[in-house]
């Protein structure tokens, strides 16, 4: 029911906020729940509370993935005559191996148990990767060698999140990116609890190591050291264990309720843009991927990247596309496959039970 209801949610267009349907913002934020601490549902106004912050998170995503550009056409050829095509892939061979091949392809096959559509949609992503290189660059007349260039590659290629049809892979995606922020704010729920673990645990470890030095024992492989550690007495571990126990003490107190942990979660729907965001990158590329300023060479192109951004460190390259699913490959048959080595080296075949 839930999953309907955003079903809903996400087919509708961007609205101010307050505008969106009660019932499927009450739906969201179970969704919210549900995802990160089912005990939320005891705190007080749990959902008066998560409503505005849900409704901002959803918005947001409306907002970043109608931002994407329409699909490109990637099919029926066009890799020869498309530069961004070329940049993100090595042949045209590699187009359809890439898009004939993958996990969601194979699950989305399987789940219409029927005839594909005509022309399919999907989100590809892929990872960029830039280093600098020594090449040979042409200055006028002068070959030069050993010249700095920045090389640009791609890899990870996967089609995702295909449908039939641009406003399905869109709504997909919309929802993929509200389960990622209620995703974010379970981990952070997690790192609060993995950190007390951990420093309770240093606590124990401090605690047994003053006990030691106090009966006399050594500690461990100290005997064989070069030279003790000099802070190694009583009074060193006191100070220790008073920074571990201040430490825990400002933990237990900011998670010590599940309104702490609610205020948690809606600190994180109410700044989506902290954990998701979309960059929108230009660079001049010649034939080879090698950054180059377009007025160098001929044979250089201009092209534009959606990069989404996941937290600080993570970026991925998408591209909205399109292509007809009559040039998909065959499913490969691996039992098949593996059927015909064998029966090639003289060995029986595989008979399945």
């Amino acid at each position: 029911m839930v999953f309907r209801l955003l079903q809903t949610l996400f087919s509708e267009n961007v609205k101010p906020a307050g505008k969106f349907e009660p019932n499927l913002i009450r739906a969201a934020v179970e969704r919210v729940v549900d995802g990160t601490d089912p005990r939320l549902r005891m705190a007080r106004q749990y959902r008066k509370k998560l409503g505005p912050a849900v409704e901002r998170a959803i918005e947001y995503v409306i907002e970043l993935v109608d931002a994407l550009p329409p699909p490109a056409e990637i099919g029926g050829g066009r890799f020869t005559g498309d530069p961004r095509l070329r940049a993100l892939f090595v042949s045209s061979q590699q187009v359809q191996e890439i898009l004939s091949f993958g996990k969601e392809l194979h699950h989305y096959r399987r789940r219409i148990s029927g005839k594909l559509p005509s022309d399919l949609y999907a989100l590809l992503r892929t990872e960029r990767i830039e280093k600098t290189v020594l090449g040979v660059a042409l200055e006028g007349n002068i070959i030069r060698r050993d010249v700095p260039q920045i090389t640009v590659n791609f890899h990870s290629h996967r089609v995702t999140f295909p449908t039939g049809s641009e406003t399905k892979t869109r709504r997909e995606v919309k929802k993929r990116a509200f389960d990622y922020l209620i995703e974010t704010a379970l981990k952070r729920l997690v790192s609060v609890r993995t950190q007390k673990q951990q420093l309770e645990q240093q606590q124990r470890l401090l605690l047994q190591r003053k006990t030691k030095l106090l009966k006399g024992k050594s500690i461990g492989l100290e005997p064989l050291l070069d030279s003790p550690a000099a802070d190694v007495t009583p009074a060193a571990i006191d100070r220790q264990l008073r920074e571990v126990e201040a430490e825990l003490g400002r933990l237990r107190a900011d998670s010590a309720t599940l309104d702490d942990h609610l205020a948690k979660v809606v600190a994180t729907l109410r700044e989506p843009e902290k954990y998701l965001r979309l960059d929108r990158v230009s660079m001049t590329l010649d034939h080879m991927n090698i950054k180059t300023d377009q007025s160098a060479s001929a044979n250089a192109s201009t092209l534009i990247f959606d990069d989404i951004l996941l937290g600080k460190n993570r970026r991925i390259t998408t591209l909205l596309i399109r292509f007809p699913s009559s040039e998909l490959l065959p499913e490969r048959d691996f039992f098949e496959e593996a059927n015909k080595m064998l029966y090639a080296g003289g060995q029986p075949r595989l008979t399945t039970i």
